[in-house]
């Protein structure tokens, strides 16, 4: 039997690729799930798996550290990465020796993902196993290269979860306690202030506008002037307007 191990810090992702894999590939026994690059170590250590599912960024170790200190010894299972890379960066090395999958997870791509792997089902010494060095080495350029922008959050609704992505949010605003996050469809809420927030989100994508407020530039409709001469934004798809106050208002200087 084919055994593996999932290793993300995203609990709520690794469970839901834990379901589509016993779907898309009932005899492929998860051994166990880890929350970060020090628990993957330790699984693969425990319980040699023939397959690790590793998200590249997680607290601790990188994906790309683990495979790193795995590689080339008799326990080494082969890579699949987990990433929310976009698919251009990873055009960087497809000539590599292992697969890699984009979040969220379609279950078409776990299922090409999952008939490479059965063609890989066969017996390995440390050089079959082990993540090639020329691999390793564009992905942790890669991996250095990359700004460590937020790309997912995690909102509490009562007793679930809601994982959202940076990419549909239109603003954020503070909410007392809170930082409510708005989309298209719904608003949510995370205990994040805003002000360690904007730490973390693309200066690029999303500005802040006021104290209490950062919105998605390329959610933007339009930017109107009130009679006081002040700025209001429009946001595609939403009935919020959002002020802008006159420390920030130069970002609009043009209007």
């Amino acid at each position: 039997m084919t055994t593996a191990i999932i290793c993300d810090d995203e609990p709520r992702l690794a469970q839901a690729l834990q379901s589509q894999l016993q779907s898309a590939w009932p005899d492929l026994k998860v051994l166990a799930c880890g929350y970060s690059g020090d628990e993957a170590l330790d699984l693969i250590s425990v319980h040699a798996p023939d397959i690790a599912f590793l998200d590249i960024r997680m607290p601790g170790l990188s994906g790309i550290e683990v495979a790193r200190q795995t590689a080339g010894s008799e326990a080494a299972p082969h890579i699949v990465f987990v990433t929310a890379y976009d698919a251009h960066a990873i055009e960087a090395f497809e000539a590599r020796a292992v697969d890699y999958l984009l979040k969220p997870v379609k279950t078409a791509r776990l299922v090409e993902t999952v008939a490479r792997l059965k063609l890989l089902a066969q017996p390995r010494d440390a050089q079959q196993a082990a993540l090639r060095p020329d691999v390793l080495k564009v992905l942790g350029e890669l991996v250095a290269s990359e700004r460590k922008h937020l790309r997912w959050l995690n909102c509490g609704q009562g007793s679930e979860i809601d994982v959202i992505a940076a990419s549909e949010v239109l603003c954020f605003q503070s909410r007392d306690k809170y930082t409510a996050v708005i989309t298209a469809d719904r608003e949510r809420y995370i205990r994040k202030p805003l002000k360690e927030l904007m730490n973390e989100l693309d200066p690029d994508e999303f500005w802040q506008v006021h104290r209490s407020a950062v919105i998605r530039v390329s959610a933007i409709e339009r930017v109107r002037r009130d009679e006081m001469g002040r700025l209001h934004i429009v946001l595609r798809g939403s009935p919020v307007s959002i002020a802008v106050s006159s420390a920030f208002s130069g970002r609009f200087k043009q209007i």
